[in-house]
């Protein structure tokens, strides 16, 4: 069996539960689909969103990770966290002139907080979490001696750490996670290729990422299709853009990097007309409330040496539903806002 085992640590609040919203579990299923979810992003970038190419996609995941009439290749197995869960009890709004405000943070993960009353009917209780510096380990392991599905499966569970986060309101900070250490007999075969190591600086991240996209590519005999207005999240020229996001400089914690991303985009949104806010997601009280649209913006913390920390801002750009490639230029204008913005290469 080659078996490749990651220890992780939370930078951001991590809410993950299963069907009981009241408890927080670590889960071995929703890591599995998130790593489908990016292996269709990275291979829909190549072979394309058409009817062809999703077929393509979907031949690929089955590969890896199987489906309802053929089992995984890859196995997932998930150990239980370092730390207790904690109830999500912080003040997510301040007194700003008279008038209550959400903080940075609080733009972020209002839906976590207490929220309703009793007598009215529409009470619910705040979400549990596992805090910041919890420690887990996550092991993918596959049969035989062949690495090249693993190889496919840990490329997955890199773009997951590097582009993505974990669990609710994911795709606004919460659940972001580092890598600390990877062990195990296939380790060896995959750290090749990909660099799952703290970066020094927001260039060398830039660098990490690019080369890491490149290399997660050449494990698929796929030629590049044209792409253009993609169906579904891709890894795309065109389709997705990809900046790391700081001020002059890093910020000194993940909790100010993510207060200050929040205060950011909720100063942005604030002076934009409400009718075309839309293409940050559905609904948008208090206009729509009976359509859903997941943000195409996802939004993490990363960690740098010395204790430095940045945001990365991923961008599905995606047609239909009412909406046309020009109306992401309200986002793209968000992130260019950032004085020192990086913009990775795809």
């Amino acid at each position: 069996m080659q078996e490749v085992e990651f220890t992780l640590r939370t930078l951001t609040p991590l809410f993950l539960a299963g069907a009981d919203q009241t408890k927080a579990e670590l889960r071995a299923p929703t890591f599995r689909g998130l790593m489908r979810y990016w292996e269709r992003a990275l291979v829909g970038g190549m072979a394309g969103t058409s009817s062809k190419g999703l077929e393509k996609v979907m031949e690929v995941e089955t590969e890896v990770f199987g489906a309802t009439d053929k089992g995984s290749a890859v196995a997932v197995k998930v150990s239980e966290a370092s730390n207790s869960p904690k109830e999500f009890t912080e003040q997510i709004s301040v007194r700003v002139g008279g008038r209550w405000q959400a903080t940075g943070k609080g733009y972020f993960l209002w839906s976590m907080a207490r929220s309703g009353r009793e007598d009215r009917g529409n009470f619910k209780p705040a979400r549990w979490f596992f805090p910041p510096g919890t420690g887990f380990k996550v092991t993918l392991s596959t049969r035989g001696q062949d690495t090249v599905k693993l190889k496919q499966a840990v490329a997955a569970f890199w773009l997951l750490t590097q582009l993505g986060a974990v669990g609710s309101r994911s795709r606004r900070c919460a659940g972001s996670l580092a890598v600390q250490s990877v062990e195990g007999n296939g380790a060896k075969a995959v750290l090749e290729d990909f660099p799952f190591s703290m970066p020094a600086n927001a260039q060398t991240l830039k660098q990490q990422i690019e080369q890491g996209i490149k290399n997660a590519r050449s494990l698929y005999n796929l030629a590049q299709q044209p792409i253009r207005d993609a169906q579904f999240d891709v890894l795309a020229r065109g389709a997705c853009r990809i900046w790391i996001l700081q001020d002059e400089q890093p910020w000194p914690s993940a909790e100010v990097a993510m207060q200050k991303l929040g205060e950011r985009l909720q100063d942005y949104r604030h002076d934009i007309p409400i009718q075309q806010r839309r293409i940050f997601g559905l609904p948008l009280p208090p206009i729509i409330f009976n359509k859903r649209r997941a943000s195409p913006l996802l939004l993490r913390v990363v960690e740098l040496q010395g204790n430095k920390y940045v945001g990365i801002a991923v961008l599905f750009k995606t047609a239909g539903n009412d909406v046309f490639m020009q109306d992401y230029k309200l986002i793209e204008n968000w992130a260019n806002g950032f004085r020192g913005k990086l913009e990775v290469m795809l």
